[in-house]
């Protein structure tokens, strides 16, 4: 039997099943109430809409995505930024399990989940509830 075949390949089974629990457990919160989020909202606290990044400074996609994210936060007051690092209690409530994430959340509940990096039109629709 090929022992190394096998072990290389329970290893990208047990990846891939976890990454696909990550999925499932982020999807399930929509339509839930969003957690009190009132320390972080700042300007955008009176928003109806606001979209959460949820990101890691040791993250390398959260690097990447960083510009991006900054570029938008300049016309976009209702973007909030989330260090998970010094807001790990609010990232649990949100059930956040892997950096980049996106939560939107419209009048008090989660309305969408977008685990990883995003496409500068789909952050848009989002913030612009298209």
């Amino acid at each position: 039997m090929n022992w190394m075949g096998i072990a290389v390949g329970s290893v990208i089974a047990l990846f891939a099943g976890m990454q696909l629990l990550m999925w499932i457990k982020a999807k399930r919160s929509v339509g839930s109430p969003a957690p009190d989020t009132s320390s972080i909202d700042g300007p955008a606290a009176s928003d109806t809409r606001r979209l959460y990044y949820f990101y890691s400074a040791s993250c390398g996609p959260c690097r990447a995505i960083k510009p991006l994210v900054e570029k938008l936060r300049q016309t976009h007051r209702n973007l909030i930024p989330v260090d998970v690092a010094q807001n790990l209690d609010l990232a649990r409530q949100f059930g956040i399990a892997g950096t980049p994430s996106f939560i939107l959340v419209s009048e008090g509940a989660v309305r969408e989940v977008l685990l990883g990096g995003q496409s500068e039109r789909k952050l848009l629709d989002l913030l612009a509830g298209g």
